[in-house]
């Protein structure tokens, strides 16, 4: 969180990681990231949103 709140990742309104997360790689994908989430994010080609049970 530390490396994306830092790199430019929109973390006022963040109450979870994965909206920092989220906004880290919008910002930064055309130059390239270089946080590590150490597993605890991945990027994924397909939105989860219809595959999340509540």
């Amino acid at each position: 969180m530390d490396c994306a709140c830092g790199s430019g990742a929109d973390c006022g309104m963040a109450a979870h990681a994965s909206f920092a997360f989220n906004t880290y790689w919008q910002r930064t994908k055309a130059a390239g990231g270089t946080c590590d989430f150490a597993g605890a994010a991945m990027l994924v080609t397909r939105d989860p949103i219809p595959f999340v049970l509540f």
